[in-house]
């Protein structure tokens, strides 16, 4: 009986080397020929784009029912079970966008709100003779979109006088013109966000950080604790705007902040090995500042986006 013989080799078209496997021994280039349909490159573009496989979905499990325990087990070199957590807030994040697409949620809005005689009485304010109402701008994100509103020429004289004792008299006409058409505002968060939240990522890194742990940890595991968190605030936005686009009340905001804030801080105890309160605490404090600078940002950047256009 004759031997078995390996198969023969075949050469690299990189470097050469004889080659019996997909890939190069010596280089590591895939052997496939990428002279081919289109079909199939979009198929492999997909692939490696969005790697929807058994690894993510038990990934995606483990990021929403076991808090922590990705960001451990990179930390600890268990990686091969699991998507990487830049690819895994990629997916997240993409989930987001198209769940924010569909929801016809705006992204950022600045409400006019008129006082009560109760809140007028208690901050001390003088309502106006004519009766016009007294108004408190708020801004507001992941609402459904406000209607315009033409402010009373009162409140605009006020503002116009508020803006010029500022040095920025321009900024009361822009604020009159978001109000009358409050789609210019998110048109320029929209453009924002992504970049963003992503560069909050190593923000939150550094917070964390900064906050003394029982056990050393490298940046990298901070920056992955954040991908991971990010990720998950990414995925739980998803599943809350169908009831924001159906609702207002204020329990759509807080039951979501509280969730959050709770698997922040069982993920921070896992990882950082502190008390459960005393986690909570820090992952309140990261998360608070990470919502005052986001709204600040998107706020910011919305308004230079659209300050050329007073010119």
């Amino acid at each position: 009986m004759a031997a078995p013989t390996s198969p023969a080799p075949f050469l690299c078209r990189n470097c050469g080397h004889a080659r019996a496997d997909r890939f190069c021994a010596r280089c590591g280039q895939d052997s496939r020929d990428h002279s081919r349909e289109l079909r199939e490159l979009l198929r492999d573009c997909a692939e490696h784009l969005l790697a929807f496989d058994l690894k993510s979905l038990r990934s995606f499990r483990a990021l929403i029912l076991e808090p922590g325990r990705l960001t451990v087990d990179w930390a600890h070199g268990r990686r091969m079970a699991w998507v990487s957590p830049f690819r895994l807030y990629l997916a997240s994040s993409f989930i987001f966008y198209v769940a924010l697409w569909m929801s016809g949620l705006a992204l950022m809005q600045i409400m006019a709100v008129s006082l009560t005689p109760a809140e007028i009485q208690a901050a001390h304010l003088t309502p106006h003779p004519d009766g016009t109402p007294i108004y408190q701008f708020e801004p507001a994100m992941l609402i459904p979109p406000v209607a315009p509103f033409e402010i009373p020429a009162v409140t605009s004289q006020k503002l116009h006088d508020w803006a010029a004792n500022g040095g920025v008299p321009g900024l009361a006409t822009l604020f009159e013109r978001v109000l009358a058409d409050p789609a210019r505002l998110n048109e320029a968060a929209d453009i924002w966000l992504p970049r963003i939240l992503f560069a909050l990522v190593p923000l939150c890194a550094c917070l964390f950080a900064l906050f003394r742990a029982r056990r050393p940890l490298l940046f990298l595991d901070h920056l992955t604790f954040a991908l991971h968190l990010q990720s998950f605030i990414f995925l739980l936005s998803a599943a809350m705007m169908p009831i924001w686009s159906l609702t207002d009340a204020d329990s759509a905001g807080y039951i979501p902040g509280i969730i959050i804030v709770g698997y922040g801080a069982l993920a921070h105890r896992r990882l950082y090995g502190n008390a459960l309160w005393l986690s909570a605490i820090k992952v309140l404090i990261v998360l608070a500042i990470y919502l005052v600078t986001l709204a600040l940002g998107l706020l910011a950047v919305a308004m230079a986006a659209l300050w050329p256009t007073l010119t």
